[in-house]
C-alpha cells in the first residue's frame, strides 16, 4: 500500500493539470503523453527483449491511418473505432515481427527499416486509400456515455483526461507484462537465448510476443497522435519519426521502465523551445543524442544514479568510518 502511494499521488496531479494549464500547454501535455507511450512501447523491444528497431514507427503509423480511415468510411464510435485500429496495428505489428525476429542484429533492425519505408511510399503513392501527401483530416465524434452525456472532445481539458486515461491504462499493461512469467523470459532470451532454448523456451515466439505488444502498444499511441494533431499524413512513416522512440529511451534511459518516458518529457519541452529558438533545431537534438551515448550511454537514469551514489561516497568519505568529521579531527 505504502509503494502504492507516490503512484496515485501522481496520477491525482496529472489529472489536476487542466486546472493549471492553458490550452496551449494542454496540447504539450498530450503531446509528451502519447510520445511517452510510444517511447515506453519501444523500450519493449530495445531495452527488454534487446531488438534494435529502425522502422517500430511502423506500427505507430498503421494505427493512425487505421484510426482515420475507420472514422471516415465506417463511421463507428469512438471507443470501437480505437480499439479496431489497435487491433489492426497489432495484427501488423504481428505480421512484421513474423518475418522480422527471425533475423538478429543488423539484419533485423534493416528489415524493420525496410519494411517501415514500404508502408512509407505506399501511403504516398495509394492517394485512392491515404490521399497521398495531402494526408486524411480526422474527424474526432464525441465520446457518448449512457444516461451521462457527451464528454467534448474538442476542448483540450476533455481530450487531455481522455488521452491521460488510456496511457495510464496502457501502461500498466505493459508494466504487468514485464512482471510475469513471460515478461522475465523475455529478458533472459535477451541475456542469453542459448540458454533460454536450453531451458525449454521458444526464443522464436518470445521475441514475437514482445514484439506484437509492443507493436500493439505503439499503434494506440498512433490513434492518440490522430485524436490530437486531427491530421495522418505519411510523415509518420518517415526516418524522423521512426528515430523519435529510439531518442526518447536513450535520453531517459532503457533500463527503467519509466526512463523512456521521462525522456519523452525532455525531449518534447527541449524540442518546442528549440524550434521557438532557432530553425536549426535538428542539429541541436542530434548534437545532444551524440552526447548522451559518450558521456550518459544510461540515459538521465543511469546519470542521476551516479550523481546520487558519487554524493553519497563524498558524504560518507567527509564524515569518516567512525561517523566524525575528517575536518574537525585535523
Amino acid at each position: 500500500m505504502r509503494a502504492a502511494a507516490p503512484w496515485v499521488l501522481g496520477a491525482v496531479a496529472a489529472y489536476a493539470l487542466p486546472f493549471l494549464l492553458d490550452r496551449l500547454e494542454l496540447r504539450m501535455a498530450i503531446e509528451i503523453l502519447y510520445l511517452g507511450l510510444f517511447a515506453v512501447a519501444f523500450n519493449l523491444v530495445l531495452g527488454y527483449a534487446g531488438l534494435l528497431s529502425f522502422g517500430f514507427n511502423a506500427s505507430f503509423g498503421i494505427g493512425a491511418y487505421a484510426f482515420a480511415l475507420i472514422l471516415t468510411h465506417l463511421s463507428l464510435p469512438l471507443i470501437p473505432a480505437m480499439l479496431f485500429a489497435i487491433a489492426v496495428g497489432g495484427a501488423a505489428g504481428l505480421a512484421m515481427g513474423a518475418v522480422c525476429v527471425r533475423l538478429a542484429g543488423g539484419y533485423f533492425s534493416l528489415m524493420t527499416l525496410g519494411l517501415c519505408q514500404l508502408l512509407f511510399a505506399i501511403a504516398i503513392k495509394w492517394r485512392g486509400l491515404t490521399n497521398g501527401e495531402d494526408g486524411i483530416f480526422v474527424q474526432v465524434p464525441n465520446l457518448k456515455f449512457p444516461y451521462l452525456g457527451v464528454l467534448r472532445l474538442d476542448v483540450e481539458a476533455n481530450l487531455y483526461v481522455f488521452v491521460l486515461s488510456v496511457v495510464i491504462i496502457c501502461l500498466w499493461l505493459m508494466w504487468r507484462f514485464t512482471r510475469s512469467p513471460l515478461g522475465q523470459a523475455v529478458v533472459l532470451v535477451r541475456e542469453n537465448s542459448e540458454r533460454a532454448s536450453f531451458l525449454g523456451y521458444d526464443v522464436y515466439a518470445v521475441k514475437l510476443v514482445v514484439f506484437t505488444l509492443a507493436g500493439t502498444m505503439a499503434a494506440a499511441a498512433g490513434v492518440l497522435f490522430a485524436l490530437l494533431q486531427r491530421l495522418v499524413s505519411p510523415a509518420t512513416f518517415s526516418l524522423m519519426q521512426g528515430g523519435e522512440p529510439l531518442f526518447m529511451a536513450v535520453l531517459g534511459g532503457t533500463g527503467w521502465f519509466f526512463g523512456p518516458f521521462l525522456g519523452s518529457i525532455v525531449y518534447a519541452l527541449f524540442q518546442d523551445w528549440l524550434s521557438r529558438t532557432t530553425e536549426h533545431w535538428p542539429f541541436f537534438i542530434g548534437l545532444l543524442f551524440v552526447l548522451l551515448v559518450i558521456y550518459a550511454p544510461g540515459g538521465l537514469v543511469a546519470l542521476a544514479q551516479r550523481l546520487r551514489a558519487a554524493s553519497i561516497r563524498k558524504t560518507a568519505t567527509a564524515v569518516g568510518p567512525t561517523g566524525t568529521s575528517q575536518r574537525s579531527m585535523s
